[in-house]
C-alpha cells in the first residue's frame, strides 16, 4: 500500500493512497492506520494539518477537531462525524490493509 518506514515512530503522518484514493497513514500507540486525507468539518486534509498527540488522538490542525484513531470517533469538535479508520499491518516490510475479519472467522 504505501512506502513508509514500518520503524517510524508513533506520531508519524505521511500522505498515502489506497486503491487510487488519497488516504493519511499513522503511526499511534497501537499500530498503523489509514484514514482519509480529509477531517470530517472542513476537508482540510490530514497529510499537511494532522498531529499525533496523547498515543490515539489525531488532531485536524486546521480547526481543532480532534478524533480517537482507534475508533474513528470525535473526540473534540467542530467535526461532528468520525473518521473512517482502516487498520493496517506490516507485511514484509510494506503497511497492507489489515484483514480484521480473519480473527472473526471460524
Amino acid at each position: 500500500m504505501a512506502d513508509v518506514d514500518t520503524s517510524a515512530s508513533v506520531g508519524t503522518v505521511v500522505s498515502a493512497e489506497l486503491d487510487g484514493l488519497p488516504v493519511t497513514v499513522v503511526r499511534h500507540e497501537g499500530g498503523w492506520v489509514a484514514v482519509d486525507d480529509e477531517c470530517t468539518h472542513a476537508a482540510c486534509p490530514f497529510g499537511a494539518d494532522g498531529e499525533v498527540f496523547d498515543g490515539y488522538v489525531l488532531a485536524c490542525n486546521c480547526h481543532g477537531s480532534e478524533f480517537d484513531l482507534r475508533t474513528g470517533e470525535v473526540l473534540l469538535g467542530p467535526a461532528e462525524r468520525a473518521l473512517t479508520v482502516r487498520p493496517l499491518a506490516v507485511l514484509e516490510g510494506r503497511l497492507v490493509v489489515a484483514d480484521v475479519d480473519a480473527t472473526e472467522r471460524p
